[in-house]
């Protein structure tokens, strides 16, 4: 394996409009020992035949149609660097993402297994925030090592696929993406590598996330009650691995996975045809909605602990 080699992996689908610019962008990278590894997922419009436009500057790997990760897992598999990173097909990188990870992650030696960033979120309506806004994850240092990853992301989703660079040891060692998983696969990858500790974190976006395209994440996020349904199943994995020893972070993945509960049985019967149970759910859910506000401001609530890097 290259030590200094970045194997970017792109899984596609259907997106003969996105991938030129999202392959773009990693060409664009000012780090340029990169590698380019797009796995076709069984596509059945134009994107073979833009793919080819790409000649010899972008590996291509096509397959029958087996979901993100399992695409994910093929790229690892054939990929000759040392560090890992994903872009979306429908996302795009800001030219210095890869060199600046590559550094942070240099400095910090091999106790640290990835780094990520933050992303601009986008909507038919435009800019509507970023990745880190959206997720309750705030630091005032700009680039440094997050110390407890595993207890905030037991309380919250943070974006993680497009974000992050992995050690492909750290990758192996989790035995990469389930398979099983075509929602929050990302969040359960990203709970996964927390066990190891320490992370990379910089707080510049360095990534666009576009949600107009409307893939398999933002429709499984506009789906309610499929996107709470997915998070209590990564939870509650999470909640049983045998790696996961801190009792605090037990804790707030219980708390968490009581209200999710709460939630998705309020929305069942908020959309429920009974006149009282509908009723009930509608009342009920401001009221959940109040009692996790009201959570996120007691002391207990977990807040990022970054040490501030020196380059």
């Amino acid at each position: 394996m290259d030590e200094s080699l970045v194997s970017v992996i792109i899984p596609t689908f259907n997106r003969s409009a996105t991938i030129t610019a999202a392959i773009e962008s990693v060409l664009a990278q000012t780090y340029q020992d990169i590698e380019v590894i797009v796995v076709d997922d069984g596509s059945t419009d134009e994107t073979p035949e833009v793919l080819r436009r790409f000649g010899d500057h972008v590996r291509v790997v096509r397959q029958a149609n087996a979901g993100p990760s399992s695409a994910r897992n093929r790229g690892v598999a054939i990929a000759r660097g040392c560090l890992l990173a994903f872009l979306d097909s429908d996302d795009v990188w800001l030219p210095e993402k890869i060199e600046r990870q590559v550094a942070l992650l240099s400095r910090g030696g091999d106790a640290i297994c990835c780094c990520v960033c933050n992303a601009t979120l986008t909507g038919v309506s435009g800019t509507d925030g970023t990745s880190f806004k959206v997720a309750g994850v705030s630091t005032a240092i700009k680039s440094g090592y997050w110390k407890n990853p595993s207890r905030v992301l037991a309380t919250r989703f943070l974006l993680f696929n497009q974000v992050m660079m992995v050690r492909r040891d750290a990758m192996q060692k989790i035995g990469g993406f389930r398979n099983d998983l075509w929602l929050l696969e990302d969040y359960d990858i990203a709970l996964r590598l927390s066990l190891f500790g320490v992370w990379g974190i910089i707080s510049d976006a360095l990534v666009i996330k576009h949600n107009e395209t409307a893939g398999i994440g933002v429709q499984g996020m506009n789906d309610h009650c499929r996107s709470l349904t997915a998070q209590a199943k990564v939870l509650q994995s999470f909640l049983s691995h045998q790696s996961l020893k801190d009792e605090q972070t037990k804790r707030l993945v219980t708390w968490t996975l009581r209200f999710i509960g709460m939630e998705l049985r309020a929305r069942q019967w908020a959309g429920s045809r009974h006149v009282m149970s509908s009723l009930v759910g509608r009342v009920w859910l401001p009221v959940i909605r109040l009692q996790w506000a009201v959570r996120r401001r007691l002391p207990s609530w977990p807040k990022l602990d970054v040490l501030a890097d020196s380059p």
